[in-house]
């Protein structure tokens, strides 16, 4: 959140030299809800330290998965509009029990990996075949060498790559997105790939 509220804050300041009132309330009332986000945030960060246990309780409810991502990619592109980030789905809309405020921060996660790790292209895939649903996340970068790829999801864990470790952060998103996921009985895995980077998340009987 504080990412793409400085990036809203810094759009309003454009758009006001242009004066594009239309955009300047757009980013005015994107940065509202952002903080709000932030502020929930800070609630629920004690939280993160129950992941390894059962004391995390999920507040599910019927989402429509679709929209949320659509709604994810959107927030992304607005901050990394240097990025193409493409979304395709197999269907229109996907209803799913989850806890709204960690699922859409575990795909986050990963979509903010694709765009700070990955190249100049990012695709997030939603499909759903009998009762498998799956979400990919796919960057055209480099990929992850295979001395790493069993240690990414390890918590504090950063890929020691190149210049890296440049980009703020503290290690522990994948190894959260990876809990939550598994928490709503899906997984979440790195697909071998040397080409480029791919992070699969699978759950079964999602409608």
């Amino acid at each position: 959140p504080i990412t793409t509220i400085s990036s809203a804050i810094e759009g309003i300041r454009n758009f006001n030299d242009v004066d594009d009132k239309e955009k300047t309330n757009r980013y005015l009332n994107i940065s509202g809800q952002q903080l709000k986000k932030l502020e929930i945030m800070v609630e629920k960060l004690l939280e993160t330290a129950s992941l390894d246990t059962n004391e995390l309780v999920l507040n599910k409810e019927n989402i429509n998965i679709v929209e949320l991502i659509k709604s994810n990619i959107e927030k992304h592109q607005m901050v990394a509009s240097e990025k193409e980030i493409i979304f395709h789905s197999n269907l229109e809309q996907l209803d799913c029990k989850v806890d709204l405020f960690h699922f859409e921060n575990a795909i986050s996660n990963l979509i903010d990996n694709a765009i700070k790790y990955g190249g100049n292209y990012i695709r997030v895939n939603l499909s759903k075949k009998g009762n498998q649903t799956s979400i990919t996340i796919e960057d055209d970068g480099l990929g992850i060498e295979k001395a790493q790829r069993e240690k990414i999801f390890d918590k504090f864990y950063r890929i020691p790559k190149g210049n890296v470790h440049d980009v703020k952060g503290f290690g522990i998103g994948l190894f959260y997105s990876k809990k939550i996921i598994e928490k709503h009985g899906g997984t979440l895995e790195l697909v071998p790939n040397i080409k480029t980077t791919i992070f699969k998340i699978s759950f079964p009987d999602a409608q």
